[in-house]
């Protein structure tokens, strides 16, 4: 039952964001059992997912309702993942972009000031394994756990959290090798306390990545 329900979460929230349910229709449960050879029990089960995520909205003797993007919950990574694949999936990557853009320039900052000493070894770390990947999969990996480290390095709960849309962006749009020396720097500098070289080095590191793109 696990794996039949992730799977109809992840198709559900597909089909929500192209637009092929909802449309001012209810999803009703039978019709969507019958759709997916599932029980209406796992169904529902299904939508109770979305609607923590904001895509849909449950009352009783009204029924299941889609929402507008506006109340999706927009850092949450299946709802990214969904946008990202979607009709208007460059459009939602820019937007990502633009957060990164945002977030880590002034997160490269706070590390180099905060110096946590856990999130700057986790930093080393996934950077030793970017440079030691043989593979682009091993490389987007490491990658992804050295910009969530450097989010969280910031010592910021809030800013923290992002760590998550951050990540997102990444696994669906990963950063190429060619970036390695561009990473090293921002390391660097966060080790060596130097908060502004660090921003600075945040931000040329993803320019570098937009012209790479």
């Amino acid at each position: 039952m696990g794996n039949l329900h992730a799977r109809i979460v992840d198709e559900l929230g597909r089909l929500i964001v192209e637009g092929v349910l909802g449309d001012g229709q209810p999803l009703v449960p039978e019709e969507l059992g019958r759709r997916f050879s599932a029980s209406r029990t796992v169904v529902r089960e299904a939508l109770r997912v979305l609607e923590s995520k904001g895509m849909v909205t449950a009352r009783p003797r009204v029924g299941t309702w889609t929402l507008p993007p506006e109340a999706w919950d927009a850092i949450d990574p299946d709802v990214i993942a969904w946008r990202v694949g979607g009709p208007d999936g460059r459009e939602h990557l820019r937007e990502l972009f633009e957060l990164r853009l945002a977030i880590e320039p002034q997160a490269a900052r706070m590390a180099a000031r905060h110096r946590r000493p856990d999130e700057l070894a986790a930093m080393a770390a996934a950077y030793a394994l970017m440079a030691d990947a043989t593979d682009t999969a091993a490389f987007r990996a490491a990658d992804a756990q050295f910009h969530a480290a450097l989010v969280r390095a910031s010592g910021n709960a809030l800013i923290a959290q992002l760590q998550v849309p951050v990540v997102a962006a990444l696994r669906a749009q990963g950063e190429p090798a060619g970036t390695l020396v561009a990473h090293s720097r921002v390391l660097t500098l966060v080790l060596a306390k130097d908060a502004d070289g660090a921003e600075s080095a945040a931000r040329r590191l993803l320019e570098t990545v937009a012209a790479y793109r």
